[in-house]
């Protein structure tokens, strides 16, 4: 299995358009994707496509791009 590693919050600027998407969750939207709430799973929704964005990107499948907590 190979690794990519795309953690460089620490040294890389965000893209404009990451940011535009991400503002949403940034500023307002607050929901736990784990939660079954209509809050939660609006977060859900769109971390499922996020993943299956950057999975189309990476040719990988969305399974296949995870997060990695701090």
């Amino acid at each position: 299995m190979t690794l990519i590693d795309l953690d460089q919050a620490a040294t890389t600027a965000t893209r404009r358009e990451v940011l535009e998407a991400m503002w949403p969750w940034l500023t307002g939207e607050h929901g736990n994707p784990s939660s079954t709430h209509a809050l939660g799973r609006r977060a859900a929704d769109a971390l499922a496509d996020a993943r299956a964005r950057i999975a189309r990107l990476a040719g990988v499948r969305p399974a296949q791009v995870v997060s990695g907590g701090c």
